[in-house]
Formats: C-alpha cells, sequence, structure tokens
C-alpha cells in the first residue's frame, strides 16, 4: 500500500458507486470501516456514530453532501439511521448497514456480515453481541 505519514485515504466499490453514486459508496464504504471496529450492539446490530462535520472530514466530502447521501442509502434500504443517544440536545445519528440488501445486489462486505449470518460459525470474541454490550 502506498502510504504517505498523515494522509488520509477512502477506498469505495467502483461497480456500487456506478450503481449508488460515488458519496453514497464512500460514505457506505466508511461506515463500514467503523462497524469492523465497534463494540456497539443495539437492537440486533452493530452501529457507529459520527457528526456530519466528521464525516464529511473523513470522505473529503461537504456535511450538506454527507446529510444527502446517508438520506439516499437509507431510502435505498442499505443503511439505517437511528438517534441512539440519551440526551436530547444530541442529534447525533447512528449508522448500520443492511448487509442483507448489500448481498441482494451482489456485494459483500464487512466480516460482521458473515459472521451473523452463518450461526454457529466461530470468529472474533469481540463480535459476540454479549461482550459487545458489556463494553459499550
Amino acid at each position: 500500500m502506498i502510504e504517505k505519514k498523515g494522509e488520509r485515504v477512502a477506498l469505495y466499490h467502483v461497480d456500487l458507486a456506478a450503481r449508488i453514486g460515488r458519496s453514497e459508496a464512500l460514505l457506505l464504504a466508511q461506515i463500514d470501516y467503523w462497524l469492523e471496529r465497534t463494540h456497539k450492539f443495539v437492537a440486533g446490530d452493530f452501529w457507529v456514530y459520527n457528526t456530519l462535520p466528521e464525516w464529511a472530514r473523513q470522505l473529503g466530502l461537504s456535511p450538506s453532501q454527507v446529510k444527502v447521501a446517508a438520506a439516499r442509502l437509507e431510502k435505498m434500504g442499505l443503511i439505517k439511521r437511528r438517534r441512539l443517544n440519551r440526551t436530547r440536545y444530541d442529534r447525533t445519528f447512528s449508522y448500520t448497514i443492511c448487509y442483507a440488501k448489500l448481498r441482494e445486489m451482489g456485494f459483500s462486505a464487512g466480516r460482521r456480515a458473515a459472521l451473523w449470518q452463518e450461526p454457529g460459525r466461530g470468529g472474533d470474541p469481540w463480535d459476540k453481541p454479549g461482550q459487545a454490550e458489556f463494553l459499550a
């Protein structure tokens, strides 16, 4: 991999971008990236959150582009977004990917997508909901 200290890199699937849009594919790939690293497990799914400005910074987009991309992904059924915050003033959305819908389109992503679809399969102990809830 080509690297430069302090440089940000965003990767996305070009074929997916052709079908759903570049901004949407970038956001979906970034959500998938963070879902691989999260321990927040709520209502049967792993969730990640960031503010619009933080997503925008990570993706090299404007906050309004991220907001539109998230709305489009939700409308396509590729992501779910919810406010999982305990305080009313915190309006940060949490996101998860609907991997079943992604598979219907012929794509797959995330080790958790495979892990949760195959009962009895082993895997990373961090992927088990009991431990995820304990650490969240």
